[in-house]
């Protein structure tokens, strides 16, 4: 057989084809280390000596008198036997 094909020749298309365009690549530099921390410092406050105070503070206030007293608690109550048990008092 002598001639053209009888196949259609694949004809170019008309409109282009949708091509997906990459998004360009910001670059940024690379970011500055942190600072270290700052010492704090404090302000230095003048020493004074301490005076020697008689009794001006009672060694060991008896809280579950407290207790009794300003709470109202029983003589058996659970609260005045824990404190019983915790302070000793």
């Amino acid at each position: 057989m002598t001639g053209p094909s009888r196949r259609p020749k694949h004809a170019t298309p008309a409109t282009p084809q949708h091509t997906v365009e990459a998004t360009p690549v910001v670059r940024r530099p690379p970011a500055a280390p942190p600072a270290p921390p700052r010492p704090r410092e404090r302000p230095r406050r003048p020493q004074s000596p301490v005076p020697d105070l008689p009794n001006a503070v009672p060694k060991a206030p008896n809280v579950c008198a407290l207790g009794r007293r300003y709470g109202g608690w029983r003589a058996d109550s659970p609260a005045a036997e824990i404190c019983e048990r915790t302070y000793g008092h």
